[in-house]
């Protein structure tokens, strides 16, 4: 907590003290703030902040003048508990006589004048809700002009998309938080949105302030009724008592969108308030009566345990391990359940972009933000190199291309940094990455095999550059290439709605996902042509994610169709293992990899309604298509192909591969008729699979 002890500190030091010290009774004990003037802003802590850190202390950043007419400056307060805390006594002018607003319009300021935080892990974590984001935008720079924080200690919680917007055409798109994409990852953000309130119950806090209990935690609770019979009353009241100043329970009181303050989770929506909160406020009620001594406490306890349970919408919710409660809960805490209403995840739930420090641009000049490293300076100057005269950058924002579970943020093999210049409306992109071997000459034999494939006529991306970065003195330099991004979606992130009817969301457009079989036919044919081969996984690299469809407006249909596809990376390519120039092993290829298309081609047509036969025959019409296309392109200028041979070192048997490329896809085109053979027996054995009741292998011969 160094950042945020380093501004308590200083506020301590250089601001005034107000005189005396406020007393107010929150949630059942008294609290004690104190304040300090900073030029024209007040900054009010409850006495004692500093030990609760850890607890995720609510914070609010108001300015005067929506609290009081005429008044210049800002209020920040920090407190433990929920922000009701500091909210109540702030409107009602107990603070020092800061705000002056009638009782019926301090709903409306709280809802819209006032930003509620929390202290998480060493940050201020803002939670924008129906805050307009003007408002928001002009806090954040006062947190970081003022207040002293620094860019990495204010992080914007809410993905709003006006304000995630914003902070994209700052470079700053990495301060706001990132949605999780590993289950670890999720289970990490559960594990950090924690807190409690008053007692020792223990609640997961949304981004929009609802702070939900799980049926696991109220369970592990219950079990105080027998031990600490106190504290089990104490969380009790918590839950379904009334608070001095507040008009009703927390369980009762509206949060935002249909969920209140605390919200018990797992169940339907309503189903709280009708079976659940009545039982717990007549178990209060009987107990502040005396009507109940611990046993009947217990036994009554384990009766609303019972019916909590038996009321969960899925069983799973009863397990916080299990990956059902992990995803729900996560895209509850995150706000995501408020934009897909609950239907499951959005896109953005698998978005596996994740932005990073990178630099703000004034003036075309890029002023780096704390946090960048090495590897993202160099990306940012070699940017700024491909401007042409007059154009420069007006904001750029780096991300992180996640591939891999389990690989730090920050350390992976990928980026991509999306840029705006002023000389285009439209933002462009860029690939970087890291070379896969840091052997001598592997960076001339990549761009070797690019040149060599796109005069192939495949369609990989353009502007391949080759550069050089030495991270740090005396460490080894590493080499990278860029590359501009394809256009376009891998397989698994198309849209659902484009293979919608325009008219009716529920009748699928069944030449949309034929066509889409097609291009899968055709990038086949160009992964089989640059024979890509992962000896790792023994995996043609193909469906999974690798082919990137673009799709475009058809003026006659009036609706989205496939356009076309692009085989992007070069990874794997010219990778079979065996380059003999042998029937054999033209057999054993195509075997291999006509069975792994047939395989992922079955997972495509799961997931619509036409058969199996007919994206097959689609598929074979896209696979023989750029067949003859690559061979027509190999005849034509096949002098010039047999006499490409690039100086690169022995090791990469360059001349060999590239002699063993163009031979097999000659053949693949003479023998194209029995490929078409062949690859339906291999969709014949994946279907027959299917209907016994497995997948099969894709391999099979």
């Amino acid at each position: 907590m160094k950042a945020i002890r380093q501004f308590l500190r200083r506020v301590c030091q250089t601001g005034v003290r107000r005189p005396g010290c406020v007393r107010t009774v929150a949630m059942g004990r008294e609290r004690a703030f104190q304040a300090w003037d900073v030029g024209d802003d007040t900054f009010i802590f409850e006495k004692g902040i500093s030990k609760h850190l850890g607890e995720r202390p609510s914070v609010l950043v108001a300015e005067k003048r929506d609290l009081k007419h005429g008044r210049t400056g800002r209020v920040f307060t920090m407190t433990t508990g929920n922000h009701s805390v500091a909210a109540f006594p702030l409107l009602d002018g107990r603070f020092w006589k800061i705000s002056r607003i009638p009782s019926v319009r301090r709903g409306d300021v709280l809802m819209h004048a006032i930003l509620c935080a929390n202290v998480v892990n060493d940050t201020i974590e803002i939670s924008q809700r129906d805050v307009p984001s003007p408002k928001l935008y002009a806090a954040d720079g006062w947190l970081l002009g003022t207040a002293g924080f620094a860019m990495n200690d204010i992080v914007m919680g809410d993905r709003n998309e006006t304000t995630l917007v914003h902070y994209r055409e700052l470079g700053q798109e990495w301060r706001v938080k990132p949605l999780a994409w590993t289950e670890a990852e999720m289970k990490v953000a559960l594990a950090g949105s924690k807190k409690r309130i008053a007692t020792k119950l223990n609640y997961y806090h949304s981004a929009r302030g609802v702070h939900f209990l799980s049926f696991s935690e109220l369970r592990r609770f219950a079990g105080l009724a027998q031990d600490n019979p106190t504290e089990f009353v104490r969380g009790i009241k918590e839950l379904v008592s009334v608070y001095e100043g507040q008009p009703c329970s927390f369980s009762r009181m509206p949060k935002y969108r249909g969920h209140h303050e605390i919200e018990l989770f797992g169940l339907r929506r309503g189903v709280a308030l009708e079976r659940l909160i009545p039982e717990l406020e007549r178990l209060m009620e009987s107990v502040a009566l005396g009507r109940l001594g611990q046993l009947g406490v217990i036994q009554k306890t384990q009766e609303i345990l019972s019916l909590y349970e038996s009321l969960l919408t899925r069983p799973e919710f009863a397990d916080e391990t299990s990956r059902a409660f992990v995803e729900s809960m996560y895209m509850h805490i995150t706000g995501e359940i408020y934009a897909v209403a609950g239907e499951g995840s959005t896109p953005a739930f698998d978005d596996r972009r994740t932005a990073l420090p990178g630099a703000t641009y004034v003036g075309g000049r890029a002023v780096m933000h704390p946090g960048a490293d090495n590897r993202s300076e160099v990306l940012l100057a070699n940017l700024r190199g491909l401007m042409s005269k007059d154009e420069i950058v007006e904001y750029a924002n780096v991300y992180e291309i996640r591939q891999a579970e389990g690989v730090p943020i920050g350390t992976g093999k990928t980026r991509e940094i999306v840029y705006k210049t002023n000389r285009s409306p439209l933002e462009k992109s860029l690939i970087e990455k890291r070379l896969s071997s840091a052997r001598r000459g592997y960076g001339s034999y990549m761009l070797a095999r690019i040149g060599a494939l796109k005069a192939l006529g495949l369609t990989l991306s353009d502007n391949y550059m080759l550069l050089r970065r030495r991270p740090h003195k005396g460490r080894r330099p590493v080499d990278f290439y860029i590359r501009e991004r394809c256009e376009g979606e891998p397989m698994d992130s198309i849209p659902a709605n484009y293979f919608c009817n325009a008219d009716d969301a529920s009748v699928e457009e069944k030449d949309v996902v034929l066509g889409l079989a097609t291009l899968m036919g055709d990038a086949a044919a160009q992964n089989m042509a640059m024979k890509k081969y992962d000896p790792e996984t023994q995996s043609p690299l193909y469906g999974v994610g690798k082919e990137i469809y673009e799709f475009e407006y058809d003026i006659i249909r009036e609706r989205v169709v496939p356009k076309r596809v692009a085989t992007c990376s070069v990874r794997g390519s010219f990778g079979w293992p065996d380059i003999s120039f042998t029937d054999e092993n033209l057999h054993a290829l195509a075997s291999f990899y006509l069975g792994h298309y047939a395989h992922a081609l079955k997972i495509y047509q799961k997931r619509h309604a036409v058969t199996m036969a007919e994206v097959a025959e689609r598929f074979m019409g896209g696979f023989e298509y750029r067949t003859h296309a690559l061979a027509w392109q190999l005849s034509v200028m096949r002098d010039e192909f047999e006499n490409f041979r690039p100086a690169l070192p022995s090791v990469y048997n360059f001349e060999r591969k590239w002699a063993f490329v163009m031979w097999s896809l000659e053949r693949q085109e003479r023998r194209i008729q029995i490929f078409r053979r062949l690859f339906m027996e291999k969709v014949a054995l994946v279907e027959g699979a299917a209907v016994a009741g497995g997948e099969g292998s894709a391999t099979t011969t």
